[in-house]
């Protein structure tokens, strides 16, 4: 298969976990690190990265939780192993330049904007089905019992929406946000919060020293990425940006937006059938296959436009 001449290092040190995709071509390569979500790596992010290093990037999948030498959950992790990983990334001999780009899926979109606001290393972000606040570490997750940080910074918590302490509250004009079972916690908890707390979740995008790309589908079972992501653009609208950054929203599409040009944005092992999955088919994770999948497509294109800009020192903004 074509996908395996792209050559692969992985990288297990006592203060980093992750696998080098070298770009092929003749290199060095651009760099870009590749942040799953919190169902963890192993999947999407490495066949996306894979897909970036035929386009001629050297990606880094970090991994940040559940893997060797890591923490079990996705639970305070410090922004300075994100800032770690760009600066290895950086140093590597595959990676050309001196700035880096973030590419994050759901939580991992969290985690790229937050890099990408925090270390200078970052020249452009995007964000897959992700949010433009901060949410707390998945109590869903063994070993977190009690709703606390998912990232910290110098020691200190990033702040974030307290969910369990906002769903749980009927606060004046959003009781019928809270009982309606049919909404996510998100929601409630953005509804509920005050605007003190919103504004302290705030992701500071405006720091990010390069171009930012959002996308999200209007069909996300997970959560509202779409409203979620018009968070950080609304953020970069009121600071005056001066790169360019662009929320696409695809609303048939759901959160299940990743790799291009496969069927659906799934992994699942049926998906490999001889018959192939109904394109029809509603995706777990919101969406149809089709609409996943076109989205994926569509977003590819858009994403490696805002890779070049951001690290290519020659190109305008």
């Amino acid at each position: 298969m074509t996908a395996d001449l792209v050559p692969t290092r992985d990288v297990r040190r006592e203060n980093l976990t992750g696998t080098l995709f070298a770009g092929l071509g003749r290199g060095p390569h651009p760099g870009v690190l590749v942040v799953h979500g919190s169902g963890g790596g192993g999947g999407y992010e490495r066949r996306y990265a894979r897909r970036l290093a035929h386009h001629g990037y050297t990606a880094f999948c970090v991994e940040y939780f559940d893997a060797p030498g890591r923490p079990d959950a996705l639970d305070r992790i410090p922004l300075s192993y994100f800032g770690r990983a760009v600066e290895w990334l950086l140093g590597q001999s595959e990676t050309d330049g001196q700035r880096v780009g973030a590419v994050g899926f759901s939580r991992g979109g969290e985690a790229a904007m937050l890099t990408g606001a925090h270390f200078e290393g970052v020249g452009a972000v995007v964000a897959y089905s992700a949010s433009g606040y901060a949410f707390p570490a998945p109590t869903w997750m063994p070993g977190v019992e009690v709703e606390g940080p998912a990232w910290t910074r110098d020691g200190d918590p990033v702040p974030y929406l307290p969910v369990d302490e906002l769903v749980e509250e009927e606060q004046d004009g959003f009781e019928d946000v809270v009982e309606n079972e049919d909404v996510d916690a998100s929601t409630s908890a953005v509804a509920n919060a005050t605007d003190e707390q919103r504004r302290r979740a705030t992701i500071p995008v405006e720091r990010i020293d390069g171009p930012v790309l959002l996308v999200s589908g209007g069909e996300d079972a997970i959560w509202p990425s779409a409203d979620l992501s018009r968070v950080a653009t609304d953020r970069l609208d009121a600071s005056d940006h001066s790169w360019r950054y662009d929320l696409l929203v695809h609303p048939d599409a759901g959160h299940a937006i990743r790799t291009p040009y496969r069927s659906g944005g799934g992994s699942a092992p049926e998906e490999a059938s001889a018959a192939g999955p109904d394109p029809d088919a509603d995706h777990r994770l919101g969406g149809t296959r089709r609409a996943n999948a076109r989205a994926a497509a569509e977003a590819w294109r858009v994403a490696l436009d805002y890779l070049r800009r951001g690290l290519r020192s020659d190109e305008e903004s």
